[in-house]
């Protein structure tokens, strides 16, 4: 989103919140345009405008930034129910006898993060079910929601923080966290 969309969006917020900006001076819109433009740079203008609507229709105080990238982020986001992933994970258990490693590359991105490995869908399926539907199914519950969670939260950095994270975390050494000496 460019510098001249930002200021159409936040000429709309203007007109649904007069009195919030009445008394904003031009410094301070300054300050706002440039970190509005910082923080959706990498995002369509359509679908901040979308979202800005939405927010309008629903809040009585201008929404922040944060209300806007999660209205986007719902939006947009395709990511299955928990009960059509579980389905999905005990679709793959019954061939991953002898065809695990294809199983898991079919599983949708966050179900293999809850699995790990082609081999650990293949014990899964080694398992009795009733452990697999009550065991199991109770830890993939919970920990899906805390992976979509994580997913968002990395879907909705910018740009270049990830860039800068991935820069420093490929500079860290494993060997050096927690005073281990070897991994």
């Amino acid at each position: 989103m460019n510098r001249k969309s930002v200021i159409e969006i936040l000429g709309i917020l203007k007109v649904a919140y007069p009195k919030f900006y009445a008394n904003m001076t031009k410094d301070e819109a300054e300050k706002t345009i440039n970190l509005w433009c910082e923080m959706f740079k990498n995002d369509a203008p359509e679908l901040v405008a979308i979202a800005v609507k939405k927010l309008i229709m629903e809040l009585q105080f201008p929404p922040t930034i944060a209300d806007i990238k999660n209205t986007m982020f719902k939006l947009v986001d395709k990511t299955e129910d928990n009960t059509e992933l579980w389905n999905k994970f005990l679709k793959a258990l019954k061939n991953s006898g002898y065809n695990s490693k294809i199983e898991f590359e079919q599983l949708p991105e966050l179900v293999q993060r809850f699995v790990g490995s082609p081999e650990r869908l293949r014990d899964y399926a080694m398992m009795d079910l009733n452990t697999v539907n009550t065991v199991v199914k109770g830890q993939f519950l919970k920990q899906i929601d805390s992976l979509k969670v994580r997913q968002k939260e990395n879907l909705m950095l910018p740009k270049e923080t990830k860039d800068i994270i991935e820069a420093l975390s490929s500079k860290m050494d494993i060997k050096q966290i927690g005073g281990l000496n070897e991994i």
